[in-house]
């Protein structure tokens, strides 16, 4: 087999090991992945942006903004005008979200 067969074979197993694992947490925690690492990211880090999410997690403005819609729905975030700058949207987690 070429070098280029096995990487071949080795992404399409890596991204099934990713798959498998993205159900199991789905099942376990109710979330996707994304939607895990964006509540856990807040969690850390208290209240922060949507831009800044979107920057910390690699993802772009307008995917991260649906994750936060869903999240948001779910009961477990919130997101508020800033008292200082009504342009910036403030999100923070519920105490679900806890």
């Amino acid at each position: 087999m070429e070098t280029y067969d096995q990487v071949l074979v080795s992404l399409r197993q890596i991204i099934q090991a990713i798959d498998l694992y993205s159900k199991k947490l789905e099942r376990e925690s109710g979330l996707t992945g994304p939607q895990l690492l964006i509540t856990q990211l807040i969690g850390a880090h208290g209240e922060m942006t949507s831009g800044v999410i979107a920057r910390e997690v690699s993802l772009s403005q307008a995917t991260v903004t649906t994750i936060l819609d869903r999240l948001e729905r779910k009961g477990l975030l919130k997101r508020e005008r800033s008292a200082h700058d009504k342009r910036k949207v403030i999100v923070t987690l519920t105490d679900t979200g806890e």
